[in-house]
């Protein structure tokens, strides 16, 4: 691996140019102010005495009688369970100076945190007025952003940064244009901060060693179009709780259900079709069945009544559909539907449920119908060859036309796909390009140049400089000196961030060209990149884990009466409303703001059926304008988060609670003690009490209270919601609900609009937790105390551009956590 070499000439020059350009702030705020006259400077010392003094008293006062060494060092007996928690914590604020706040920046980042808040002083206990308060704020941050300032410590990433499954998937799309599905060849990887892609975690063992070699094997294949070992199969199922009845988003217009998938054919030869089918028994009318690749009809059955009522029929009530069908190479679009008859309820009907456990008994829709269950593709049989599919149009950059030029063709090739993988330029004589001719050699010398090709493939998706980003240290740094990433390093981490994939050829270029240095073109690069479709995994990935969506792929409701209203169709379409909502702010650079206060959502008719919105018909998203003061304004009305955040069988206000204060607020409570005991939720009576009044009592236990007078109340205001994201006014027990609740600086709310309205009032917080979700996810590391002087000045950048999120992510590709990197302690 080659390393940079920087000179501490060179270094120091680098510094003072930083300086000159204003980069790095002043060490000293009395040398700028006063401009070097020592009387000035000593005025100004002595006012900064007597605010430091001020602000001593205020910490004396509302602080120290809790976070002081004789109670957190167990000396002194504890007051109260809040005060006995302490001890964990261990912040001591009576032995902090003031005057070196730098000192100590860890402890009073914490201070900062915490009152910025609203959870200290502990609900209760004294607080100073707000003016008070947010002057002593504001002069903290400002010595902290100043002491930072002297270091500009941008912390350091793990040296060794292996790609999480999802970076994988894409990397191996954006390579070879191969798309796979990243759960048949990898684990899932460990999270940590809230994500999957912090680098500190992502480790490497033998057993996952041995799935990235089976999964360059076969990827190695598909790619280059080799005939596979053996006649394959692969079997795509319907989720049994998923309604046929409507259209499937992907397939035509005028049919219902069924399944669409997406299946690479690895060569152009002839493949077994198998679907099989539930509910054809006992059929009343005719019912045709189409099977479509790439939109073009392949099979048409029909199922119908018995044989004596239909003799020329051969599928009648048949359950299987088996034939063979030919098929070139390539990544193609099955599709396996029904013909759509006309919408008529059938006379004993009262009230259609969309959920097929019974819509599709003769109390259903339009009576019994019959569904798509499973398809079965199998193949290759008697391959005749393979056609130019997307991979070898991307690999195969050249084609030899004799022996005499395979080696060259070869050499081209594995350097445009090294490069690309790698994200560096390969020299021709470039060891790691050699071990990759080697392995070209060996697969050539006992078959094919494509064979060979296949292998020197295989031997570049295991190689390390593919799996994983390294961070090269220059040599000859003082250890624990903050340096700037190479340019090549920096397009790594800015495709990583913005698309969780490899960077492409444009921004490889610009990088080998040295142009990232330049913050113009790194700011147009970094635009482009989010107008790109790719940009798309910024919902996926990063909003998908900092909303938690990813749990509600798990989420059941088994029992009454929630199983019947919800289903897999509910589950995808309130997962794809906020992935849709979350999307349209990022394209269309909206206010970070409106995450909460949007009027407009996007719905489709089984979604807008559940929240009671009329109008909205058909399978198909299409955003819809809320009513006036509809309560589903923002996130905080989207069934995916008001599901996720619930039981099994009732809403959930800690659940609620401890969401909005750690995704919203940026202040997640600590975890509960060991062996809590749950509520009770056995019915022993016709009426029982509401959750808030169980929970009141759950709060009578010390060890409990400190928390739940936190959590609880901002989970109050959802409870209008209930467990499947339904507007209710009464709860199961047909009690009035009582939405009201206060934050924890002390703010009370009457339902969830005066909770969203008392969020925005100052969106500061709010932005800066969202930010630090963002950066976290961005670095591909946790966030600490030295980041924070970095995420303040993003995000009051970003405050002048109304909060908008393209602007906060620009401030986060500018900032020097992202630009910079710290050398090893």
């Amino acid at each position: 691996m080659t390393r940079r070499k920087v000179s501490g000439l060179w270094a120091g020059v680098v510094l003072v140019a930083y300086a000159a350009a204003g980069s790095l702030a002043p060490v000293s705020l009395a040398a700028q102010t006063a401009g070097g006259d020592p009387a000035v400077a000593a005025v100004g010392a002595a006012g900064g005495e007597t605010e430091r003094a001020a602000h001593r008293a205020l910490v004396d006062r509302y602080c120290v009688t809790c976070h002081n060494d004789g109670v957190v060092s167990g000396r002194d007996r504890p007051r109260s369970a809040l005060v006995s928690q302490l001890r964990g914590v261990g912040l001591t604020l009576d032995t902090l100076d003031l005057a070196e706040v730098g000192r100590h920046a860890g402890e009073w980042e914490k201070v900062v945190r915490k009152l910025r808040g609203g959870v200290m002083p502990p609900a209760g206990r004294p607080r100073p007025d707000a003016t008070e308060l947010e002057g002593f704020l504001t002069w903290l941050e400002d010595e902290l952003d100043r002491a930072w300032a002297v270091t500009r410590d941008p912390g350091r990433t793990a040296t060794f940064h292996r790609l999480n499954r999802t970076e994988y998937r894409n990397a191996i799309r954006d390579l070879l244009a191969v798309e796979i599905d990243e759960v048949d060849f990898l684990p899932a990887d460990d999270a940590s901060f809230g994500f999957d892609n912090i680098g500190g975690i992502l480790r490497m063992s033998q057993s996952l060693m041995e799935r990235y070699l089976d999964a360059a094997r076969t990827i190695s294949r598909l790619a280059v179009g080799s005939p596979p070992p053996a006649v394959a199969a692969d079997t795509y199922e319907a989720a049994q709780d998923l309604p046929q009845h409507g259209r499937v988003e992907e397939l035509p217009f005028g049919t219902r259900g069924g399944l669409y998938v997406e299946h690479l054919f690895p060569r152009d030869a002839d493949y077994d079709v198998r679907v099989e089918l539930t509910g054809t028994r006992n059929l009343t009318e005719n019912h045709d069945l189409e099977v479509t690749v790439d939109g073009e009809p392949v099979k048409l059955v029909t199922l119908g009544p018995a044989p004596d009522g239909a003799p020329d029929n051969p599928y009648a009530q048949a359950s299987i559909i088996d034939f063979r069908v030919p098929v070139t190479a390539g990544p193609r679009e099955v599709g396996v539907t029904f013909f759509k008859k006309p919408s008529a309820l059938v006379e004993q009907v009262r009230e259609p449920f969309p959920n097929p456990r019974v819509a599709g008994n003769t109390g259903g829709l339009a009576g019994r119908q019959p569904f798509v269950r499973s398809v079965t593709i199998a193949g290759p049989y008697g391959g005749t060859g393979v056609a130019e599919t997307p991979s070898r149009e991307r690999i195969f950059s050249c084609r030899p036309a004799g022996g005499g030029d395979e080696s060259a063709c070869a050499h081209d090739i594995l350097s445009n796909l090294a490069r690309r993988a790698f994200r560096r330029p390969v020299a021709p004589d470039d060891d790691e390009l050699g071990v990759l001719l080697d392995f070209y050699e060996r697969g050539r010398s006992g078959g094919t140049f494509e064979d060979g090709i296949e292998l020197a493939l295989r031997r570049l998706l295991v190689s390390p400089e593919f799996l994983y980003r390294v961070a090269a240290e220059p040599e000859d740094l003082e250890p624990g000196t903050p340096y700037r990433l190479s340019d090549l390093e920096l397009a790594s981490r800015l495709s990583f961030f913005l698309w969780s994939s490899i960077p492409d050829d444009e921004l490889l270029d610009a990088a080998e060209r040295g142009r990232l240095s330049d913050p113009a073109e790194l700011e147009r690069q970094a635009r482009r990149m989010v107008a790109d479709p790719r940009s798309e995994t910024l919902t996926t990935n990063f909003a998908a884990q900092w909303l938690q969506l990813r749990n509600l792929e798990t989420t059941v409701r088994p029992g009454d009466p929630f199983s019947v209203a919800f289903d897999e169709s509910l589950r995808q379409s309130m997962l794809r409303e906020t992935e849709l909502f979350v999307d349209s702010i990022v394209r269309n650079d909206r206010s970070m703001v409106e995450l909460l206060t949007a009027d407009y959502t996007f719905l489709n008719e089984r979604l807008g059926d559940h929240y009671g919105l009329p109008g909205v018909a058909g399978s198909h998203f299409r955003r819809v304008e809320l009513p006036a003061a509809d309560p589903r304004r923002g996130i905080l009305g989207h069934g995916s988060i008001l599901t996720l955040t619930s039981h099994a069988i009732r809403t959930s206000p800690v659940l609620r609670g401890k969401w909005i204060l750690d995704n919203l607020l940026g202040t997640p409570p600590p975890d509960p003690p060991a062996n809590v005991p749950a509520l009770n939720d056995q019915r022993t009576q016709a009426k029982r009490p509401t959750v808030r009044e169980r929970l009141e009592a759950h709060r009578d236990n010390p060890a409990c209270s400190a928390c739940h007078a936190m959590i609880d109340p901002t989970g109050f205001a959802l409870e209008n919601f209930d467990a499947i994201g339904r507007w209710r006014e009464v709860d199961e027990s047909f009690n009035p609900i009582d939405p009201s609740g206060v934050l924890p600086d002390g703010r009370a709310f009457d339902d969830v609009a005066g909770m969203r309205q008392a969020l925005v009032a100052d969106p500061e917080q709010f932005v800066t937790t969202v930010t630090e979700k963002l950066m976290t996810y961005a670095l591909g590391r946790g966030l600490d105390y030295y980041d924070m002087p970095s995420l303040r000045r993003i995000v009051r950048g970003a405050s002048e551009d109304d909060y908008r999120i393209q602007s906060v992510i620009l401030g986060i590709v500018a900032s020097d956590p992202f630009l910079m990197r710290r050398s090893q302690s």
